[in-house]
């Protein structure tokens, strides 16, 4: 299914984004592995770089440099939550 939807893009693209009639799903995955999923409002502009920006900016400086933090577990850091709440709302098309 991948392939189908990132045909035609350079390789190193990949799969970034797909809509819906009602939402659009953005995908980012890190050089990790660490894959960020965002759904907006399916006119929404690509969205990889914001998602670029909360990995580097954000899930990196709060739950990667938390040595409480532990891998492979839902994140629970009060400070990530309310910077990438801040950062989401800040957003031109939040709304």
């Amino acid at each position: 299914m991948v392939n189908k939807m990132t045909a035609g893009k350079p390789s190193n693209e990949g799969f970034i984004n797909y809509r819906t009639s009602t939402y659009k799903l953005h995908y980012f995955e890190s050089p990790a592995g660490i894959k960020m999923v965002m759904i907006t409002d399916r006119n929404s502009e690509n969205m990889l770089e914001t998602l670029k920006q909360i990995y580097s900016k954000l899930y990196v400086e709060f739950v990667v440099k938390n040595p409480l933090a532990k891998p492979n577990t839902p994140i629970k850091n009060e400070l990530f939550r309310t910077n990438l709440d801040k950062y989401i709302q800040a957003l031109p098309n939040y709304q």
